[in-house]
C-alpha cells in the first residue's frame, strides 16, 4: 500500500461514499487553505483501490517545525486495525519529511452511551477503537467537558429518520411554548445569499462581544459561504422581525386588554379576579415591549443567523449569531424549528448541534447553551477525544508543556498592569 495525493474527483467520490464528516470534506480542505495551512488530500492506495482517506493540514510552526492536524481524523474503518496500523505509518513517513513534532486526529465516533447528566449508562460504546489506536502508536489525550479541544467532544444528535409530527414532539414544552411566541411576535424566517453574509457576520461580531470570544473576520464567513454554496452544501438562515407589523399587533392587543379589563373592572368573583391579574400581567409585559421598540427604526430586521451545513446525510449547525436586544421575541427559537424542518424535507437523516458542554451540572456560563440545544430533543453524545501521534519528543514537550506555560506567565503579567 502506498499513501499518495489523491485528485479532487477522486477523492470526493471516496468520501462521499463512506460518509465522512464535513470537516473531512474537499471543501473544508479549501476553507482551511484561506486560514493559512498547507492542504493535502492524501488516500492510501492498495494497487489502484483507495482503502483510506486523509485530509492534511500542515501548520508552520517556529524553527521551521511544523504541526500535522487530520480534523476528524482518517476516513476509515477504525475496527480494521492492520488498515489503520498501515495508514497511520504511512502518514507517519509523510509527516517526518514535513519536519512535523506531531500528528493529531479526533474522530467523530461515539465513545459510550450518556445519560442527560452525562454519565455512563448501559447501550454501545467504541473502546475498541481507543484501544486499536493506542496500539498503532497514538497517544489517547485526556477527555475534557468543555470547548479546550479542536472539535467539540460533545453533542446532541437529532435523528430526523421518523416523521416530523414525531420530532416535534421531543421539543421540550418551553421550546413549543416559546415558538409561538415568535410567531406572535411577528418573527418570520427566510434563506438568505453571499450578499447576507454580511448582515450575518454584523450578528456574530455582537455575539462575540456579548460572550467575549472571537470567532472569524466577516472576509473568513464570505469564502465559507462561497466554497460550501458551489455544491450546495450550506444554507444561511435568517431570523427577521418586522417592526411595522410588531408594534401594530402590540397597539392593538393593548387596546383590547383595556377593553376587557374595563368591562369586568365592577365584577367581583375568583374567575375574573384572576383574569384581571392576568391582563394586567400581560399589559406590563406590552407596555414594555412598546418603550422598547419607541427608538428602535420601523423597519424588518435581522436578529437571528444560522449557517447550516449539509453533508452526506447529516446537518450541522456550525455558526450562530444572534442580536440578544431582541431576545424575548424568541427569534432563534423559530429559526432552529424551521432549520429542522428543511433538513427533514431534504432527507437529512440526522441534526448535529454541533457542540455542547459534558458536565451539565455545572456553573458554567455556557449552562444556558446546553439548555437551549437540549431541548430539541436530540441524543446527548459524547465523542472519543483528541489523539497525537508524536513525532518529535523534546520539541512536542517544548510546545505542549513549556510555550502554554510561558504564554500563561505573560498573560498573568499583563492583567496585573491592566489592574
Amino acid at each position: 500500500m502506498k499513501l499518495v495525493e489523491l485528485e479532487e474527483k477522486e477523492y470526493r467520490e471516496f468520501t462521499m461514499k463512506h460518509k465522512a464528516h464535513f470537516l473531512e470534506s474537499y471543501e473544508w480542505g479549501l476553507v482551511s487553505k484561506y486560514r493559512g495551512y498547507k492542504v493535502y488530500y492524501l488516500g492510501l492506495k492498495d494497487n489502484e483501490e483507495i482503502k483510506a482517506s486523509a485530509l492534511v493540514l500542515e501548520k508552520k510552526l517556529l524553527f521551521s517545525y511544523t504541526r500535522i492536524y487530520i480534523p476528524r481524523g482518517f476516513t476509515i474503518d477504525y475496527k480494521d486495525k492492520e488498515l489503520l496500523r498501515e495508514i497511520t505509518k504511512e502518514i507517519k513517513k509523510f509527516a517526518k519529511e514535513k519536519k512535523a513534532i506531531v500528528v493529531k486526529i479526533d474522530p467523530a465516533i461515539k465513545l459510550h452511551t450518556i445519560d442527560e447528566n452525562a454519565k455512563v449508562i448501559d447501550g454501545e460504546n467504541n473502546y475498541d477503537i481507543v484501544k486499536n489506536l493506542e496500539d498503532v502508536g497514538f497517544i489517547h489525550l485526556p477527555l475534557t467537558k468543555y470547548f479546550e479541544t479542536s472539535q467539540p467532544r460533545f453533542t446532541f444528535r437529532i435523528p430526523l429518520e421518523n416523521s416530523i409530527e414525531e420530532i416535534e414532539n421531543r421539543y421540550s414544552s418551553t421550546t413549543k411554548s416559546r415558538i409561538k411566541k415568535a410567531i406572535n411576535s411577528e418573527v418570520f424566517v427566510e434563506t438568505g445569499d453571499k450578499d447576507d453574509v454580511k448582515e450575518f457576520s454584523r450578528l456574530m461580531k455582537l455575539t462575540e462581544k456579548r460572550q467575549d470570544f472571537y470567532s472569524h473576520d466577516g472576509e473568513f464567513f464570505e469564502k465559507f459561504y462561497e466554497i460550501f454554496s458551489k455544491n450546495n452544501m450550506v444554507t444561511l438562515y435568517l431570523g427577521k422581525i418586522d417592526l411595522v407589523k410588531l408594534s401594530e399587533k402590540l397597539e392593538k392587543d393593548r387596546q383590547s386588554y383595556l377593553k376587557e379589563l374595563d368591562e369586568i373592572k365592577d365584577i367581583d368573583s375568583k374567575k375574573a379576579n384572576n383574569r384581571r391579574k392576568e391582563i394586567e400581567k400581560n399589559l406590563h409585559s406590552i407596555l414594555e415591549q412598546i418603550s422598547f421598540l419607541e427608538n428602535k427604526p420601523k423597519e424588518t430586521i435581522v436578529v437571528s443567523s444560522y449557517l447550516i451545513v449539509k453533508y452526506n446525510g447529516y446537518a450541522w449547525a456550525l455558526y450562530a449569531a444572534n442580536d440578544m436586544d431582541y431576545k424575548t421575541m424568541y427569534a432563534n427559537y423559530l429559526v432552529y424549528k424551521i432549520q429542522i424542518e428543511d433538513a427533514f424535507n431534504e432527507n437529512i437523516k440526522v441534526f448535529d448541534v454541533f457542540g455542547t458542554i459534558g458536565d451539565p451540572n455545572s456553573n458554567s456560563s455556557l449552562l444556558g447553551l446546553h439548555d437551549f440545544k437540549k431541548k430539541w430533543g436530540g441524543e446527548y453524545t459524547e465523542f472519543i477525544g483528541e489523539f497525537d501521534l508524536v513525532l518529535n519528543k523534546l520539541m512536542y514537550f517544548v510546545y505542549t508543556k513549556l510555550i502554554p506555560i510561558y504564554h500563561k506567565l505573560v498573560n498573568r503579567k499583563l492583567k496585573k498592569e491592566v489592574k
